[in-house]
């Protein structure tokens, strides 16, 4: 379906100076925040990129001498259905006010991110996941239609079989601005969360222990020690589920919002010889709390209350690196990586690793496998460690996610992702005009 719509142009444009959640080199673009739809044209701008709630990793909704099209006034809900369990929003709500909204009628969304200031559009732009993605698979496996603005100022409806829906989930803004979307949703069993914590004593015991508890648990999440090349990857596995009962536990929806790109002044606390200690320091945390039942917003958005841990790295802020290994390549895998980091040296902070399930499309973060996660000091050490990473991921047929990780090359990318081209090529015929740019888009010679 396709609408025409007249539109009116007068939202105020400024000058802005973009930075990502990772900290990474600053951009100069401009940044509009319309408040109405009338203000919702693009076709005037020579380039422009759909913004969410800017906590992107890889600059994905800005660029140099580019409009960065904020709809954080967009946060409407549209429609809801109890019975049919599903919800009709603007792309502009944040994912933990959906979920605020939800709670009360005992429905949640099937797959959560770590944080609540996500927005659904940028969910979907970014087809992101949750602790439980070896059950739910992706965001956008949940996702029913789509409503697109085009740079013609047409309005397209996208339903899942469409072309044009699959380049938009998991296509980085890049296919025009989401306006809203309908979300099937799930039946909430409880609000109180069952917690517990299994030790580990490596890698690849980790993921062979997540396999066999997966059945009886909903989310799963591990934490490794690689806090030196010596660690064993020891650790836990952070298992949730939904009790048997209700308690009286309270929901703390309270939490600090994420700017990356407000001016301050971010001491360095997180350095190579503080690394180990933290992670000592964690570890205790987690012996002493890990197994405690706690309120189920609470548990799906643990990063809520840890605002203050990306500016910790300081002004150059941190690398993110997120890999998808196929489950039969992960014993190697992670055998040639210790190896790696053992002769570069490198510490890791969080170490960690979620089981997935799904299929692969495009440049999407999905398929079956393991995912594992690292955070790592920037300089010029990592940066050298990482580029063998980069080789390894390909050797073992890995993908890493274009979404997490600022530095990754295109030719990396083209190498792991078999559908680069046709990616590259839907999107060129999808937008002739091709005025949707960003410097993660850019990097990636899209």
């Amino acid at each position: 379906m396709k609408q025409e719509r007249d539109y009116e142009y007068d939202a105020p444009i400024k000058p802005f100076a973009f930075r990502s959640i990772d900290l990474s080199p600053a951009s100069q673009g401009f940044l509009c925040e319309p408040d109405r739809y009338r203000h919702l044209e693009t076709s005037k701008f020579k380039k422009v990129i759909p913004r969410g709630s800017g906590i992107s990793y890889v600059a994905a909704s800005y660029g140099d001498d580019v409009v960065s099209l904020s709809m954080k006034h967009f946060k409407r809900i549209l429609d809801f259905s109890v019975e049919k369990r599903t919800v009709t929003v603007e792309a502009g709500i944040m994912i933990g006010e959906l979920q605020d909204f939800l709670l009360p009628h005992r429905l949640m969304l099937p797959v959560l991110p770590g944080h609540p200031q996500i927005s659904v559009g940028g969910c979907i732009a970014c087809n992101v996941h949750g602790k439980n993605t070896f059950k739910n698979k992706n965001f956008c496996d949940w996702v029913e239609e789509v409503t697109l603005l085009r740079p013609s100022g047409a309005i397209t409806s996208l339903k899942r079989k469409s072309q044009g829906f699959s380049l938009t989930c998991g296509g980085f803004g890049l296919t025009g601005l989401i306006i809203s979307a309908t979300i099937k949703l799930q039946k909430l069993p409880l609000r109180t969360m069952e917690k517990r914590i299994f030790s580990v004593e490596s890698l690849v015991d980790t993921q062979k222990k997540m396999i066999k508890i997966s059945k009886r648990w909903d989310y799963l999440i591990s934490w490794n020690d690689l806090s030196t090349s010596r660690s064993s990857g020891c650790g836990y596995i952070l298992a949730g589920r939904f009790a048997k009962k209700d308690s009286k536990i309270a929901m703390n929806s309270r939490y600090l919002a994420l700017d990356p790109s407000r001016k301050k002044l971010r001491f360095k606390l997180i350095r190579e010889f503080s690394i180990p200690l933290i992670n000592k320091l964690y570890a205790f945390n987690l012996k002493l709390r890990g197994n405690q039942d706690c309120h189920f917003w609470n548990y799906v958005f643990p990063q809520a209350r840890i605002g203050h841990y990306f500016d910790m790295y300081g002004q150059k802020g941190f690398f993110e690196h997120q890999v998808l290994i196929p489950h039969g390549a992960w014993e190697e895998y992670s055998h040639r990586f210790r190896l790696l980091q053992k002769k570069f040296s490198v510490p890791i902070l969080i170490g960690s690793l979620k089981l997935f399930s799904g299929k692969r499309k495009f440049l999407n973060f999905s398929g079956n496998g393991v995912s594992f996660t690292m955070n790592l000091l920037n300089n010029k050490k990592t940066l050298d460690f990482l580029n063998k990473v980069d080789e390894l991921d390909c050797k073992t047929k890995s993908i890493a996610n274009v979404a997490k990780d600022s530095r990754l090359r295109s030719s990396i990318v083209q190498k792991q992702y078999s559908e680069y081209n046709k990616f590259k090529k839907n999107i060129r015929s999808w937008s002739t005009d091709n005025i949707y740019e960003s410097s993660l888009s850019r990097r990636l010679a899209i």
